[in-house]
């Protein structure tokens, strides 16, 4: 195979050989470091050509051509942030995809507004849950945040069901809550299995809202993919370790569980601590709709998610590459070739792997920079 190539470029010698063509692209976007979800590469480029990534490196190494170039000079690209557990995505996307957010996965709305994702030009991409699957008649959201945000199940058969018209309406992932708080009612063991077992049949995860360990040990009874919060009502190393010997991942959420208060949430970073220690895998989501969460990017949850154990890398990588995977949506997150031309620049001079926050602005209310304007359509240039 190798003989027959150079032979074809022999052959094309008066021509040229196609492979010494420089690959064109329509933007190219330079900076002195770029994350591509796994690694900095120092004096980088990226080229984007229509709404996807064409080449990645070294811009000394790549062969590229463009119809417009945008040098950022000392700066960071890093792939748009995803945040995968959000409130009220609906009503504010320009200001999520303004503050550094180019997807989120939206964990409970009614279903009026549950849509099956689409890809569109230079817009917020959002999966969502729609209600949360909870335990007949008045389970958790229902009493705390209304009867639009839950949906009620007796039974194996109306689990199922719920779950079936959930995946029609378009979800894209089912949640459940298991919190007995309060003597709040709570889906058996049954019921929960069932709702899992259907999830899957449709090729979704189940993520379990749980604050306490009763919850906690029946989302890992039930086989749950993923904890939508660190469980923190109390200290419990024991269910720590079980969470991250069943290699059961959880969206941290420390922030806004120190918004809510000792009185409520006393135990979160002791708990991300113990569960990081015991090699539990933490992923980035803030709870945005939630009081003192920023509509953007959660800096202060990135901070968090280090005092947690994570080095600044894995911080990112849980904020970029690994939260795509998670999606089921790779190179979602990436800055790979074929990858959705989600970018995000970050100033400053700091390599955003020694320092998670370098660049990164929490402010809920920040202008986009004028750089988000360069990206042709279909390309989101967030910040």
């Amino acid at each position: 195979m190798i003989a027959r190539a150079a032979v074809a470029c022999l052959a094309l010698l008066l021509v040229g050989c196609a492979g010494d063509r420089p690959v064109h692209g329509d933007l190219l976007v330079t900076a002195d470091r770029v994350f591509d979800g796994e690694r900095v590469i120092e004096e980088g480029a990226v080229l984007i050509d229509g709404r996807s990534i064409a080449r990645v490196g070294r811009r000394a190494d790549l062969d590229v051509e463009a119809e417009r170039t945008i040098a950022l000079g000392d700066a960071t690209l890093l792939p748009g942030l995803i945040d995968l557990h959000v409130h009220a995505s609906s009503a504010l996307p320009e200001l999520l995809l303004a503050n550094g957010l180019t997807t989120v996965r939206d964990l409970a709305a009614p279903i009026s507004l549950l849509r099956a994702p689409r890809e569109r030009s230079g817009r917020l991409r959002v999966l969502g849950a729609g209600p949360i699957v909870t335990a007949a008649p008045n389970g958790y959201p229902i009493t705390a945040h209304g009867a639009p945000l839950g949906e009620p199940v007796a039974g194996v058969v109306g689990a199922r069901a719920s779950v079936r018209k959930l995946v029609r309406r378009g979800a894209s992932v089912i949640k459940i809550a298991l919190e007995p708080s309060g003597g709040l009612p709570l889906l058996s063991l049954a019921e929960a299995r069932a709702i899992v077992d259907e999830a899957h049949r449709a090729d979704r995860i189940v993520t379990a809202h749980v604050t306490e360990r009763r919850g906690a040990r029946l989302a890992l009874e039930a086989g749950v993919d993923e904890l939508a919060h660190m469980p923190c009502m109390e200290d419990d190393d024991r269910l720590m370790a079980d969470l991250a010997r069943a290699r059961l991942p959880v969206v941290a959420t420390l922030h806004v569980e120190r918004e809510a208060g000792p009185a409520f949430c006393p135990a979160g970073m002791a708990n991300a601590r113990t569960f990081v220690r015991a090699g539990g895998q933490l992923l980035y989501g803030s709870d945005m709709g939630n009081p003192g969460i920023p509509f953007g990017v959660d800096v202060e949850e990135l901070r968090l998610l280090r005092r947690a154990g994570l080095s600044a890398r894995e911080v990112l990588w849980a904020a970029t590459a690994d939260a795509g995977r998670r999606l089921g949506r790779a190179p979602l997150g990436s800055l790979v070739a074929g990858a959705p031309a989600d970018l995000l620049p970050s100033r400053g001079t700091r390599s955003p792997t020694s320092d998670t926050s370098a660049g990164l602005s929490s402010s809920s209310r920040a202008a986009p920079s004028s750089s988000r304007t360069a990206g042709r359509p279909g390309t989101r240039l967030a910040g």
